[in-house]
């Protein structure tokens, strides 16, 4: 009974020094823990902001060493004439080229393009009109 009875406040003198004194000190350890967290969270704040400018540091150095040479570039386009199926626009075959360069460049490998085609639908048009048909919202 007497830990039944603890449970209450029928054994506590509830008077009002007793009940400012927990009112004051649950408060006073919210608002500690809050100022903790914000404090916390500043601090990881700075370390991102530090972290990411050394990363950028860092790119900007890797971009300054590799120097795209455009004599270089030529003579690799030059050597390697992809075989390109008709119909493709000159436009598009350059657009390509330059994308497989800057891939070569920013990789590192020699990459190289030996041929170009036009993607070929995988079904018919009477399956494509079915799909639709059977997809379609009510």
């Amino acid at each position: 009974m007497n830990l039944l009875s603890s449970l209450f406040a029928d054994g506590i003198d509830m008077n009002f020094e007793y009940v400012s004194s927990v009112v004051v000190t649950g408060l006073t350890v919210v608002f500690l823990c809050l100022i903790l967290l914000v404090i916390i969270l500043f601090l990881f704040g700075l370390v991102s902001k530090a972290r990411r400018k050394s990363d950028e540091k860092r790119a900007e150095s890797k971009i300054e060493e590799k120097s795209f040479d455009l004599d270089s570039a030529k003579t690799q386009i030059v050597k390697t004439v992809p075989d390109i199926e008709d119909g493709i626009e000159e436009e598009i075959v350059a657009v390509i080229t330059a994308a497989v360069l800057q891939m070569s460049e920013n990789s590192g490998k020699r990459l190289s393009l030996k041929s170009i085609k036009a993607a070929k639908t995988q079904r018919t048009a009477w399956a494509a009109a079915g799909i639709i048909d059977n997809t379609r919202p009510f």
